[in-house]
């Protein structure tokens, strides 16, 4: 009868797989001989951004992230005109993301293929609705189904939505801020009517902008600044100065004489 197989000991072991390339450390280093060059690759590119697009024009100055075939691909953040941390795939905005803009907007939530879809919350920063809120649903980059928008003065919606619009019946709120636009626009939107702009300094302080009512638009009426107050002042995403003309809501400016 032939003898029982033996086990090999722990030193033999490690000697044959040291001969035959399946060791721990024989097969750690065969990985790093197969993998290290492309890997080293992947990662020079991410890093630098060269040679890695990202599509939406917005966030073509520079890229950091995985990249596959020449396009941003995974969690990566991007920077341009705007600046975005998020999902890409192939190229595009795709996943949950956040991106801000220069004049402080702000959008979080689903992108799908570099539109907005799904669900989010966007946050308008200056201009025409500084400090204004949305949170709902999106569709094909625009608010539609369910939200939810927040004005400073404590106002809220909440109801559906088609088509970037109100598709429910307003709020008191609303009612009473249209009537008030209304009656702005009609006191203010005059060619040669002479109005005001108050303007906040610091926490309690204020500030007078003073000047012409020079056009009118469908929404904004043209100012020709000829008091540009004490101190520098923005209007409109735009520094004002006296003798320039700045396009701002008619119901930001009130009559002056």
């Amino acid at each position: 009868m032939g003898s029982a197989p033996r086990i090999a000991s722990r030193q033999e072991r490690a000697v044959a797989g040291g001969r035959t390339g399946y060791s721990r450390a024989g097969m750690g280093a065969a990985v790093r001989k197969t993998w290290s060059v492309p890997v080293f690759l992947l990662f020079v590119s991410s890093a630098q951004g060269q040679g890695c697009r990202v599509l939406d024009p917005e966030l073509q100055g520079s890229y950091a992230g995985p990249c596959v075939n020449g396009l941003a691909e995974g969690h990566g953040s991007a920077s341009g005109a705007a600046q975005y941390e998020g999902g890409f795939k192939a190229g595009r905005k795709h996943g949950k993301g956040v991106k801000a803009w220069p004049n402080g907007d702000r959008y979080e939530g689903d992108f799908v293929e570099d539109r907005k879809e799904g669900v989010g919350a966007y946050a308008w920063g200056r201009g025409k609705w500084a400090g204004e809120r949305y949170e709902g649903a999106f569709s094909n980059d625009r608010r539609s189904g369910f939200g939810v928008y927040r004005w400073p003065s404590g106002d809220v919606y909440a109801g559906p939505w088609k088509d970037d619009a109100f598709a429910g019946p307003p709020t008191q709120m609303m009612r009473a801020r249209a009537q008030f636009e209304k009656e702005a626009r009609a006191a203010v939107a005059k060619e040669g009517q002479k109005v005001c702009r108050e303007m906040q300094v610091g926490i309690g302080g204020r500030d007078w902008i003073r000047g012409v009512v020079v056009a009118t638009g469908e929404d904004q009426v043209a100012v020709r600044i000829d008091d540009a107050g004490r101190q520098p002042h923005v209007v409109a995403n735009v520094e004002v100065h006296s003798g320039e003309v700045v396009w701002d809501v008619p119901q930001a400016w009130t009559p002056c004489f």
